[in-house]
């Protein structure tokens, strides 16, 4: 892999500051990129783009609360100032709020759709019209299986489904204007927020339950970047799932596997 693949290209990433916008902002700075690290907290992203510089990368921290036109657009407008223009856009921040149907309050309902859903829609609308103007551009919204499989609650399931649905709409959309639009579905990945949980018997019969195991942080880095780069232009309006199977299948159990012994 190229080290330069992204060199001359301006990427910014949402929620970039923490967890796996951290690492995207890495790789892509890594990879040549200058990088608009945007978080609605500032510090973190200061602190992320610090350590970018460190290594030689290129990158600058923008605050930014992703359910604030005004902000949004003032994210925009610093990138074109930093920069001179924006090639990529990664839509990665987002929250989670675990409730059932019955447990989702109207308050747990609008915040998790307004971060997720709405976030989203504020940061492509912000910068298309910059990427129509320069006739190209890449899009990447991270789901989650949650959009793809009920698996996770209510709001955040309907929030990530409707991403992907967004994601098709937008493809059609920009395709005239040389813009692709996909998105990148994780599924249960390693972290070091679900650490603990991953030792318990429910984070274990996860790991059971994913034909290939939990993933790791850089597998869905890789799909990321790829839909990012030029390799990947004849691509638009997909839904990538990146969870080792788990989508593929019906675990019937241990048991019902042995159907062929």
């Amino acid at each position: 892999m190229s080290s330069s693949r992204f060199a001359g290209k301006v990427i910014i990433v949402t929620g970039g500051g923490s967890g796996l916008g951290r690492d995207y902002c890495n790789a892509f700075a890594q990879e040549g990129g200058a990088v608009v690290c945007a978080d609605i907290n500032l510090e973190a992203a200061t602190q992320a783009v610090e350590d970018i510089r460190k290594a030689g990368g290129t990158a600058t921290a923008i605050e930014c609360d992703v359910t604030r036109a005004d902000e949004v657009d003032n994210m925009v407008k610093e990138a074109i100032h930093t920069y001179g223009h924006i090639d990529v856009l990664v839509n990665n921040a987002g929250i989670i709020r675990r409730r059932s149907l019955v447990g989702t309050t109207e308050e747990d309902w609008d915040k998790q759709v307004d971060v997720d859903l709405k976030g989203p829609f504020l940061c492509a609308r912000a910068v298309a019209l910059h990427m129509m103007e320069r006739s190209y551009g890449k899009i990447v919204n991270i789901s989650s299986i949650a959009g793809i499989a009920g698996c996770t609650s209510t709001a955040y399931s309907a929030s990530k489904a409707g991403l992907n649905g967004l994601t098709r709409q937008w493809a059609l959309d920009l395709a005239s204007h040389g813009i692709r639009v996909n998105t990148v579905a994780p599924g249960y990945t390693a972290t070091p927020i679900n650490a603990e949980l991953r030792q318990t018997p429910a984070g274990k019969r996860i790991g059971e339950t994913i034909p290939l195991g939990w993933g790791k942080p850089a597998e869905i880095t890789a799909a990321v970047l790829f839909l990012c780069a030029e390799e990947s232009d004849y691509i638009t309006g997909q839904t990538l799932a990146v969870d080792g199977g788990v989508t593929t299948t019906i675990d019937m159990g241990s048991e019902y596997l042995t159907f062929d012994k």
